[in-house]
């Protein structure tokens, strides 16, 4: 039964133009009868992608991205990922946004996803969060390790000389908090400097290491338009910090 329905949804959307298809799109109404379900986005993006449509790849895909981020807001605030491993919602949605793109690009995933997008996307979440909590371990770890170090070192040189009070001054949890300070303070401004789209593709790009391809794909839009927005990054940031 259900089957024959997506199958008829399907069909409807095809035949419908352009512009009635934005419009579709732009209903966020769960009641509505007009609404279209993530599940029907992914497949109808696969569809469009497999079919070269350009046009309809980037209908999707937006509309897919609106629905993505702002689960990934949900989750974000629901798991306290905000003030403990970012600095602002913003940045966390469009960290968890990227991750979750990036998998649903795997025909996989995308097959899963068509048929429990919701189930698709707590796996995807949680898998996130757990992807966190090893760095956060990992550099707890760390910071244990020079611990120990600090322990033994200490009292070995009384007289170790100003060489080695600078390497230990440079090394200490205070200069490492700054570094931390400094990151969040950074993407606060970029968040100012770059479009929503820029930003975007400098998560996907430099943080989320996705491929170019991967990403255009992902916003519905060709590897040009991903370089464009890439020189357009490197110029502000070079300009913004005389680089």
């Amino acid at each position: 039964m259900d089957d024959a329905m997506d199958t008829s949804e399907t069909e409807n959307l095809d035949n419908l133009a352009d512009r009635e298809l934005v419009e579709r799109l732009s209903c966020a109404d769960w009641d509505d009868p007009l609404f279209i379900r993530e599940e029907q986005l992914v497949r109808q993006f696969q569809v469009a992608r497999a079919a070269g449509s350009t046009t309809r790849v980037g209908l999707f895909s937006s509309a897919l991205s609106r629905r993505i981020l702002r689960r990934s807001r949900s989750f974000a605030l629901k798991n306290s990922l905000v003030p403990q491993h970012f600095s602002h919602i913003d940045e966390a949605a469009h960290e968890l946004s990227a991750y979750v793109w990036e998998r649903l690009l795997k025909d996989k995933n995308a097959q899963f996803a068509a048929r429990r997008f919701g189930v698709f996307f707590k796996n995807q979440s949680i898998s996130f969060l757990r992807s966190i909590l090893a760095q956060c371990r990992s550099r707890m770890e760390s910071l244990e390790e020079w611990h120990q170090a600090e322990r033994e070192y200490e009292g070995s040189d009384e007289d170790g000389g100003d060489g080695d009070t600078a390497l230990q001054d440079e090394w200490t949890p205070d200069v490492a908090l700054g570094h931390s300070r400094e990151f969040e303070q950074f993407h606060a401004l970029l968040q100012t400097l770059l479009t929503r789209k820029e930003y975007s593709v400098f998560v996907m790009l430099w943080r989320q290491q996705m491929k170019i391809k991967d990403i255009a794909a992902a916003l519905g839009v060709n590897p040009r338009t991903i370089n464009n927005y890439e020189r357009s990054i490197k110029d502000k940031i070079n300009k913004e910090f005389n680089i």
